[in-house]
């Protein structure tokens, strides 16, 4: 099997060069015909690939049919780091639809990230009623809130920390604060 993970990921990275080369990339259905060659498991492990690519591109038309071919991926906190810098209009975008998941995720790998939202947040005056609902989803969840309570020094702290959550964090999981 180990060979043959070797193989599959030889084989996605050379098809994910080609469909971003020759722009099949921003229509997942010519991406799906693209790579209907392809054995099974890299089919398999390219779409889970591919739906994260869209998440951090905030391309939520290509996401959503993406995940209804069942492809996944574990998302981590720069994945939404990733996606919130790619708000660029009103309408509804990859944080908002998986918004349970924006609210529920555990990472400890935080400052990078929240550091470069803060920064995007403050810096993009004309987009900031954009970046609301994404930042209030991402102010919800309770490990940046601990995060941000305990690294108190932190520019972007005060920022993030969602003083109805710190209540019940302190209240029902003072763990997660020392």
């Amino acid at each position: 099997m180990s060979d043959r993970l070797h193989e599959i990921i030889a084989e996605i990275g050379v098809l994910h060069n080609e469909v971003i080369q020759n722009e099949k990339i921003k229509d997942v259905e010519e991406v799906f015909d693209y790579m209907e060659d392809y054995a099974d498991d890299t089919k398999e492990h390219y779409l889970d690939l591919l739906l994260q690519y869209y998440f951090q591109k905030n391309d939520l038309n290509n996401l959503q049919k993406t995940l209804l071919v069942g492809a996944k991926f574990d998302m981590r906190f720069s994945d939404i780091k990733q996606a919130f810098l790619n708000i660029k209009s009103n309408k509804e975008n990859v944080i908002e639809f998986m918004d349970e998941a924006v609210v529920f995720l555990k990472d400890t790998e935080l400052n990078e990230s929240l550091q470069a939202i803060y920064d995007y947040y403050t810096e993009s005056k004309e987009l900031q009623a954009n970046l609301e609902q994404a930042l209030e989803l991402i102010k919800r969840n309770r490990y940046v809130c601990s995060y941000c309570y305990k690294n108190k020094d932190r520019i972007y702290s005060d920022f993030f920390i969602n003083e109805d959550l710190l209540q019940s964090l302190k209240r029902d999981l003072p763990y997660l604060l020392k």
